[in-house]
């Protein structure tokens, strides 16, 4: 059996700031076009750089997020302007939203979304509302190999835009807070019913570091251990597209032949955090919850 007996495989990157999100979804990327597969890349990060770890097949096209069109987001969800003022469509009508795609590496798509990097307006403003519409749309494509970068945190999740994904891979530094946010990311996939939801180590400086980070997420295995590399901070202070070095690579390559051979698994009840499992609540900290049963929540996230 192989990748094309199956109309797409979802993956989306998550994690706290700062621990290399979007340099793991740009290395993943460009590893599944090495196996001949059609990738469609997806920049969900209100601070949209995905593209400068893409091989871009014209610079100068790079297109705005489609979040910076405030206003056509706020005449798409209010009908244009058919619904009274303060209301909005928390489903609205995206056929005739642009969405803005730039071709990479020959055969590839960018689609860069962004997202609403705005303050004081809420999770569920009328501009969230339709790019999480057109993020759904864009994952229900066909298409072999969907990479979505998330912003950072856990708001996608809390809201549920990623929920249609095959795998959510989990991305932490060595570092307890980063794990802390690695195992919220894992009790919401479980919310969410995401098949499966991995841990990936990034910037491992030695054994000693992989070895406490797997103490500390017990019974969850990490999916890879990608070192930290010098080559790519160099790349990000030159402004140029980050060329892996020969170990980060390698094992960029381990973690996708995983990825798709679990693609040709069944997908059986994925494993998760025990019960009891933290949450981060609406205050910004965090609460323990157990479970009343085996696969549903009884309570809701603000």
């Amino acid at each position: 059996m192989t990748m094309s007996d199956h109309p797409s495989l979802k993956i989306a990157i998550a994690g706290k700031g700062g621990v290399g999100k979007t340099t793991v979804a740009a290395a993943l990327a460009r590893a599944f076009t090495q196996r001949d597969l059609k990738v469609l890349a997806i920049d969900a990060d209100p601070d949209a750089n995905l593209a400068s770890g893409l091989p871009l097949d014209r610079t100068d096209l790079a297109p705005a997020p489609l979040a910076a069109r405030r206003d056509l987001l706020r005449a798409t969800a209010s009908q244009q302007g058919a619904l009274p003022a303060g209301l909005f469509l928390l489903n609205p009508v995206i056929d005739d939203v642009p969405i803005p795609t730039v071709s990479w590496g020959g055969r590839h798509r960018l689609v860069v979304l962004g997202w609403t990097g705005h303050g004081g307006q809420g999770c569920y403003c009328d501009e969230t509302a339709v790019l999480k519409r057109v993020l759904q749309r864009i994952v229900a494509e066909a298409g072999e190999v969907i990479i979505i970068d998330g912003e950072p945190g856990l708001e996608h999740l809390s809201r549920g835009t990623l929920g249609s994904v095959d795998v959510l891979i989990a991305v932490l530094e060595p570092g307890r807070r980063s794990v802390q946010t690695a195992l919220t990311i894992r009790s919401l996939a479980e919310d969410l019913g995401i098949p499966h939801c991995l841990p990936l180590l990034s910037g491992s400086h030695d054994e000693v570091d992989a070895r406490q980070i797997e103490q500390q997420l017990g019974d969850w295995p990490l999916l890879g251990r990608l070192p930290f590399d010098a080559a790519i901070a160099r790349a990000d202070l030159d402004g140029g597209l980050p060329q892996f070095g020969a170990a980060y690579q390698d094992e960029i390559d381990r973690v996708v032949a995983q990825l798709v051979a679990l693609d040709h698994q069944p997908h059986g009840a994925p494993r998760f955090a025990p019960r009891p499992h933290t949450h981060i609540g609406a205050d910004g900290r965090p609460y323990t919850h157990s479970h009343g049963g085996a696969s549903a929540h009884d309570h809701e996230h603000s």
